[in-house]
C-alpha cells in the first residue's frame, strides 16, 4: 500500500482554500476530514486534497521552476507523538534508529534515481523536511525483536460508529524548501491506512522500511515529473 508522496508536480498548482477551524485542543483539521495536524508544518492554510490520493493533502507554491532542483538535502527526520496517547514515554536510541533508517532509505532512493544527495542546502538543492506524526508509543515489555513499541493510531470516532473500519497505520508531514532562500515550495500531510479493523497491532521494522521506501519512491517520481525528466 502506498504511504505518502512528498514533492509536487508543476501541474498540481491548486488554489488556496479557507483555513480550517481549530480542532479540539487547538489543532487544525484538514479539509473534508476529521484528521488533526501535528503542528510540524506550522502553517496549514491553503491545503487541498491530492488528486487520486484520498488520504493526502497538499499545498503547492505556484510558478516554481522545478527543473533546477537536481540535488536534495534531507535533514534529520523528526518524530511527533500522538498527544492522545496514554503512554508518552520514548526510547531515544530506538527512535534514532527509526529516523536514521527512514532517512537512509529515502536518500538511497534519490541516489538511485540520479539525484545527488548533499549534506547542506545550496543552489539547485531541494531541502526535504520529513516528520513521522501521530506516533503512539506502547509501554515497553518483552516483545519480539521485529516489533516496534509503537501502536497504530486509530481513528476512534469512525471505529466507534462502525461505519468506517479504518485503522490509521502511520501519518506523516513533509515540506520542500529552496536550498538558498528556504522558501517553502510544497508541503503535504498524508496518512497510510489499513482497510480492516485491527486494534492494538504494533508496527514492525518491515512496516517502517516498506513505508519509507514507498514514500521515497513516490517523492522521487513526482519530482522527476515536475522537472520533465523521463527514466
Amino acid at each position: 500500500m502506498r504511504l505518502f508522496a512528498s514533492v509536487a508536480t508543476a501541474a498540481l498548482l491548486l488554489g488556496a482554500c479557507a483555513q480550517q477551524p481549530p480542532a479540539p485542543g487547538g489543532r487544525e483539521v484538514l479539509p473534508g476530514s476529521d484528521l488533526q495536524v501535528s503542528g510540524f508544518l506550522g502553517d496549514y492554510r491553503g491545503f487541498t486534497r491530492v488528486p487520486d490520493q484520498p488520504d493526502a493533502w497538499q499545498w503547492v507554491r505556484p510558478g516554481v521552476s522545478w527543473r533546477q532542483y537536481n540535488k536534495v538535502f534531507i535533514p534529520p527526520v523528526e518524530v511527533w507523538l500522538n498527544p492522545s496517547a496514554q503512554y508518552l514515554g520514548i526510547q531515544p536510541d530506538l527512535y534514532k534508529q527509526m529516523t536514521d533508517t527512514f532517512r537512509t532509505l529515502t536518500a538511497q532512493e534519490f541516489r538511485t534515481g540520479g539525484y545527488e544527495v548533499v549534506d547542506k542546502p545550496g543552489p539547485g538543492v531541494l531541502k526535504l523536511r520529513y516528520a513521522l506524526t501521530g506516533v503512539t508509543p506502547e509501554r515497553p515489555g518483552i516483545t519480539p525483536l521485529d516489533l516496534l513499541p509503537i501502536k497504530m493510531a486509530v481513528d476512534a470516532t469512525r471505529a466507534a460508529t462502525g461505519t468506517d473500519k479504518t485503522v490509521i497505520v502511520v501519518s506523516g508531514e513533509v515540506d520542500a524548501r529552496d536550498g538558498v532562500t528556504d522558501e517553502r515550495l510544497y508541503a503535504e500531510v498524508a496518512v497510510r491506512r489499513d482497510y480492516h479493523l485491527f486494534l492494538g497491532k504494533q508496527l514492525t521494522w518491515d512496516d517502517l522500511r516498506n513505508g519509507a521506501t514507498n514514500w521515497a519512491k513516490l517523492s522521487r517520481e513526482r519530482l522527476d515529473r515536475a522537472r520533465g525528466v523521463q527514466r
